[in-house]
């Protein structure tokens, strides 16, 4: 039982995790996949969100190496 209250979510007491853990028959394994279940819906936004700064990252690196192309031609013409 202290493994398993080790390995918990943050913010459960130790009341919350024993009762758990006796409800899935003292199974280690069962207890900590109840403890760390994540709602489908934020799992689908935090992917959504960082999808979305994927996108805007490369966007900016090609933006920077375009700039870079332009900026060595310009020193090599001058």
């Amino acid at each position: 039982m202290e493994e398993v209250f080790k390995q918990a979510p943050d913010g459960l007491t130790y009341e919350e995790v024993e009762t758990i853990f006796i409800r899935n028959d003292k199974n280690v394994l069962d207890t900590l996949i109840e403890l760390w279940k994540i709602p489908d819906k934020n799992v689908k936004n935090i992917s959504e969100e960082e999808s979305k700064w994927a996108n805007i990252r490369a966007t900016c690196d090609d933006f920077d190496n375009e700039m870079k192309k332009v900026l060595d031609n310009a020193k090599k013409h001058s």
